[in-house]
């Protein structure tokens, strides 16, 4: 069975990689097309039953390399944007080393405590937070429904932030007013 696997994906591979390459570079050029296409072709290769035969191959290709070129426009996005956000930040002296070091610590303590995480979690996390994806990107991503994500986000987040705590990070929370005024 393995050795079938392997020959319907070299095949796959060598009917159609000129193709999926031409695709990608005819949207975003030069070596980022071949990363993308080989992108594909790994996702291929892992999804191999999920091909369709004959006629379908190349549409299926072409869709999974729509989705990665979409994903790499959205990364250099989010690239030109937070390029953008730091040119307009106003040039300050550096913080105080104090300072530094504590919140290097924290981040120590946010990874240890994603660490801890079920995986799902992390990866949930990491879509919203990092990839700063809509819960309704995450849906389909993940197969899921918008109200599904929002929940599992808010659980991985109380989730995060116990392990947080758990490893001696402080979370700050708001003051409480008194009643009465102050005393």
């Amino acid at each position: 069975m393995e050795h079938s696997t392997e020959a319907r994906y070299r095949r796959l591979y060598t009917a159609h990689h000129a193709r999926v390459l031409a695709y990608c570079a005819r949207r975003v050029g030069g070596q980022d097309a071949l990363d993308l296409a080989a992108e594909v072709f790994e996702v291929a290769w892992r999804r191999l039953s999920d091909v369709p035969a004959g006629e379908g191959e190349l549409p299926w290709l072409y869709g999974v390399a729509y989705r990665v070129v979409s994903h790499h426009w959205r990364g250099a996005g989010r690239r030109r944007r937070l390029d953008t956000k730091l040119i307009s930040l106003p040039i300050e002296s550096g913080p105080e080393v104090e300072a530094v070091v504590v919140r290097h610590q924290d981040y120590e303590l946010v990874l240890r405590a994603a660490a801890r995480l079920r995986a799902a979690d992390q990866e949930l996390l990491r879509l919203a937070m990092w990839e700063e994806l809509s819960h309704q990107q995450i849906a389909n991503i993940l197969g899921s429904t918008v109200s599904a994500v929002r929940q599992r986000f808010h659980r991985a987040k109380r989730a995060l932030a116990r392990e947080f705590e758990r490893a001696g990070g402080v979370i700050p929370r708001p003051a409480v007013a008194q009643e009465g005024g102050e005393q």
